[in-house]
């Protein structure tokens, strides 16, 4: 990442944290994109830079949908040619945005502060985690070659969403929480998916 894309995103971070902080202490409803940009350092026009809405800011950038070079790497059939393991490397790009898991927790956490508090944004949220499991289903669908409505790519994408949020719990907190750690155990929980539901077999 080059100097000026790493500014842009300090900026935006700088922004979403100000809108979580001031939201927390004053109420959603008491907080302006000009107290936001301020808090920031920086102005209101730039603040419409990153973000339509002040509930853009707060809402962050988790869950994301894949970047277009991954999906169509995915699609293609790489990185590996194994699905499980193309999912997992597709999953922990798209939805571990921040680059450490430590980070993702903390954000993880503000977040579910900010819906305690501010329950109308809970359907943002959804909607947001919604979109980018019809956008991974669509993804699988097209690397199966099957329909864009295909309910076998949409249980897929439902249940590797699942398995994402069951992962992140399993990695121990002052374990290093590294990325390499959470895609073990991302691999692990598709792994104990395929035997929950595998056909029993007579011993």
């Amino acid at each position: 990442m080059g100097l000026r894309e790493r500014k842009k995103l300090a900026t935006r971070r700088a922004l979403q944290g100000a809108a979580v902080r001031l939201t927390l202490e004053h109420g959603l409803e008491n907080v302006t994109v000009e107290a936001i940009s301020a808090a920031a350092d920086v102005s209101a026009r730039t603040f419409f830079n990153y973000f339509a809405t002040k509930e853009d800011a707060l809402l962050g950038d988790v869950p994301v949908a894949p970047d277009e070079e991954a999906r169509g790497e995915f699609v293609a059939g790489g990185p590996t040619g194994v699905f499980a393991e193309d999912l997992v490397v597709l999953l922990v790009a798209s939805l571990v945005t921040s680059g450490d898991l430590a980070t993702q927790r903390a954000d993880t956490a503000l977040r579910k502060q900010l819906m305690d508090r501010e329950p109308q944004l809970l359907p943002g949220l959804l909607t947001r985690f919604h979109n980018v499991e019809q956008g991974l289903a669509g993804a699988i669908a097209e690397r199966s070659d099957a329909p864009a409505d295909d309910a076998r790519s949409e249980l897929a994408a439902a249940a590797a969403m699942s398995a994402v949020r069951h992962a992140i719990k399993r990695v121990p907190y002052g374990s290093g929480e590294g990325i390499d750690e959470l895609h073990g155990r991302l691999s692990e929980s598709l792994r104990m998916l395929g035997e929950v539901f595998a056909p029993e077999t007579d011993a």
